[in-house]
């Protein structure tokens, strides 16, 4: 492949091209790995496996998931493909067949003809790993999830039973409720403007659906609960098929619009709060809570839509900050508030407090301007209680992923846990950082040193007792 006419595909953000095992007596540690720690750490992200058409922002690119196991002090590394229709096809036709997301390309009927996946719109399954109801899956916005087995090989598509039906989408960004253990989730469709909350129970079984009518479809990529609510942002944001198949750019932003927040029951009962204000864009939250009369969101901000169709518009690299908005849910008026000029982005809490008052929220961060491609190379700690940002700096050159924050299982506080994310630094190799939550002086406690590079990827989650054996 060529890619050297793709920003995002060069240095760390490039490819691998091989699946690859390795043990413990293959994988160096420096420092001692918390014997606490049983499970695996699961990352999902883009690995394009065939020269792409278009492309701009790692939006696109067949998902790969990487995976380190830990037990009794001890890792295993794993990286596979998921093995979508649409990365099997082009497998079996040795091409490119599908298009970006933002130039979409016609099927030709001979892979039709041989039984080839027919949908233009790739199903990347490369945005998130979760865990849940006993399955694991990886997971797109755009189509059904794929499910995994523990050794990250695919089972295939995975459809809740019935109730993802042709044309469905179900979000990569779904919450858990850490007291029922919902699944708090939503479904899409590319051919309607609506929004459906589904809510999933702890054993994988659907128990409600809320829908929610919208005036035009658009770009909605992460939800946050509360104890009452499901809160959206419907920014300006939106996203045309018909646009992309003809090779014009689909991406709109239309900031006269404003952007609503959506407060949707999660009873499914009452009607839903729309509060408005100016246009801003999100791809993802922090948390969110309520107290006093008042819902509070925290989140990352950014000024408008962060993607397009052009190269070297720079659009993707605007400033993302930590917000915190606040809702009053009498007066109705929205308070939006920079919490931190750190740039940041992948903000993760402690799970056990989502939806509640809760004071650490982590984030991928950067104290420096990046060149072609933007990046973060530091973790950053966001105290909501003292308003406090510290940053654990892995080096000016170091790609740093999404931390996930990974409980002590003795310790309800937050501080006990640990820090988990993946770290690319020229010279020193890619590793596995296991960092004190409570501890932003001194650095990992551990590195699990892994002998092939994990590329710049999107969502990671810890998957608790999850093993291979």
């Amino acid at each position: 492949m060529d890619l050297s006419a793709f920003p995002y595909l060069q240095g760390n953000y490039a490819p691998v091209t091989e699946e690859s095992d390795f043990g413990p007596d293959e994988l160096r540690v420096e420092g001692t790995i918390p014997k606490k720690l049983l499970g695996a750490f699961m990352r999902d992200g883009a690995n394009v496996a065939y020269q792409p058409n278009h492309y701009v922002y790692p939006l696109d690119g067949d998902g790969m998931v990487h995976a380190v196991y830990l037990k009794d002090g001890e890792a295993t590394y794993k990286n596979r493909w998921v093995e979508t229709s649409h990365l099997k096809t082009e497998r079996q036709f040795d091409r490119l067949i599908y298009g970006s997301v933002g130039k979409l390309l016609e099927v030709p009927q001979d892979v039709i003809d041989a039984g080839g996946e027919p949908s233009p719109v790739r199903n990347t399954a490369n945005t998130n790993v979760l865990y849940h109801g006993g399955k694991l899956f990886a997971m797109w916005e755009g189509g059904f999830p794929h499910e995994l087995n523990n050794d990250l090989t695919t089972v295939g598509l995975y459809d809740y039973d019935g109730l993802l039906t042709a044309g469905d989408a179900l979000t990569a960004h779904p919450k858990i409720c850490p007291d029922s253990g919902d699944l708090i989730t939503c479904t899409q469709r590319w051919d309607s403007s609506n929004y459906w909350v589904q809510i999933i129970d702890k054993h994988g079984k659907h128990k409600k659906t809320i829908p929610v009518e919208l005036e035009r479809k658009g770009i909605i990529h992460d939800l946050q609960i509360t104890e009452n609510y499901v809160i959206i942002f419907y920014a300006p944001a939106f996203h045309s098929v018909e646009k992309a198949m003809k090779g014009e750019n689909p991406f709109m932003w239309e900031p006269e619009r404003g952007t609503k927040i959506i407060a949707i029951p999660r009873d499914g009962s009452g009607k839903n709060v729309i509060y408005e204000t100016d246009a801003f864009f999100s791809w993802h939250f922090c948390n969110g809570f309520e107290q006093g009369g008042k819902i509070i969101i925290d989140y990352v901000w950014i000024n408008s839509i962060p993607f397009t169709q052009e190269q070297g518009t720079g659009v993707e690299k605007q400033p993302r900050r930590m917000y915190r908005m606040t809702l009053d849910k009498v007066t109705k008026q929205v308070t939006n508030e920079r919490f931190s000029d750190v740039f940041c982005e992948f903000s993760r809490i402690d799970e056990r407090y989502m939806g509640k008052s809760y004071r650490y929220g982590f984030a991928a961060s950067a104290n420096h301007e990046w060149a072609d491609a933007h990046g973060y190379n530091c973790t950053g700690r966001y105290d909501f209680e003292t308003g406090e940002t510290k940053l654990w700096d892995y080096g000016p050159e170091a790609n740093a992923g999404e931390p996930v924050h990974v409980p002590n299982p003795d310790s309800p506080r937050e501080e006990d846990g640990w820090i988990m994310c993946y770290v690319f630094n020229p010279g020193e190799g890619q590793y596995l950082s296991i960092m004190s939550a409570g501890d932003f002086d001194n650095g990992p406690v551990a590195k699990v040193y892994i002998p092939t590079r994990v590329p710049n990827g999107f969502h990671a989650n810890w998957m608790q007792h999850l093993t291979l054996a």
